[in-house]
This record gives structure tokens, C-alpha cells and sequence, in this order.
């Protein structure tokens, strides 16, 4: 299951691959982060775009949005659990605006009842304020989660 979740992100477009490369690519935490927010911001343009075209739901950037939030999560929930502080609170704040807009295109597109159970729970385990879930727990989530995602394609 890792190279569906893996080989979908090569189908993703140009942009939003360059944006993946430069968060691979950075080794500062805080920097990563960055870098992870902005990816989370290009998929939510390409949301919103898919939104303002209900007609075409179909295509590469449909694509680049399932495939990037499918990526996206388990990074983020590493890079959650990698950071501290006020880094912490940003990378998991990050990947719970991931799992929202997963709900969002669900709402609008196609709903999956595996994907909102997994999300919901991996969001209430990414809660600084109420103390992150065990580490371990949240990675399997985020894998499991990111499979789901990108079964939404099929």
C-alpha cells in the first residue's frame, strides 16, 4: 500500500510537485514547516478552483488534490511529532487543516465514510492543547488515512 500512496503523488501537476521538493529538501524544522504550509495552501487554491468549476471534476488537478492531501498528511504528522513548541502547535495545526479540507472535498465531491471516521480520529489526536497521541498511533493513522484518500480516485 505504501506505492499506491507513493507513485499517486507522481500524478500530481508541476507545481505542487516543486512545492513537495522544496519541503523534502529543507532540513530545518521550522523551515519545513513553512514549506509543508505552503504545499497545504496550493491545494486548498486548487480546491477552490475545483469548487468554481463544478463541471470538471475530473482531471489533473482533481488529481494533484487527492494525491497532494494523501501525501501531505503522513508528512505533516511526522513533522508533527518532530518539531516542539510553537513549531509543534503549527506542523500539527497544518495537517488538521489538511484532514478539514479532506472533509471539505468529500462534501463536494465523493463521500467515504473510512475516510471521515480515520480523519476525525487522527484530527482529535493531533491536539497540542490536549496532548499529542502516541506517536506510533498517529503515524498508522496518517498511513491509513492517506490509503483511503487515495482510494477516492478509483
Amino acid at each position: 500500500m505504501v506505492e499506491d500512496v507513493n507513485s499517486c503523488i507522481y500524478e500530481a501537476n508541476e507545481d505542487f510537485l516543486s512545492y513537495v521538493e522544496d519541503l523534502l529538501n529543507e532540513e530545518d524544522p521550522k523551515e519545513r514547516v513553512r514549506k509543508l504550509s505552503r504545499a497545504e495552501g496550493y491545494l486548498r487554491y486548487l480546491f477552490f478552483e475545483l469548487v468554481g468549476h463544478l463541471k470538471d471534476w475530473k482531471g489533473g488537478d482533481l488529481r494533484t488534490l487527492v494525491c497532494g492531501l494523501s501525501y501531505l498528511i503522513p508528512l505533516g504528522v511526522k513533522l508533527c511529532y518532530d518539531t516542539e513548541d510553537g513549531v509543534q502547535e503549527t506542523a500539527c495545526g497544518i495537517v488538521r487543516d489538511l484532514i478539514d479540507l479532506t472533509f471539505s472535498l468529500m462534501r463536494r465531491w465523493r463521500g467515504s465514510e473510512e475516510v471521515k471516521e480515520i480523519g476525525a480520529e487522527l484530527w482529535t489526536k493531533l491536539d497540542v492543547e490536549n496532548g499529542l497521541a502516541d506517536r506510533g498511533e498517529a503515524e498508522n493513522l496518517a498511513f491509513r488515512l492517506s490509503s483511503a484518500i487515495s482510494r477516492l480516485l478509483v
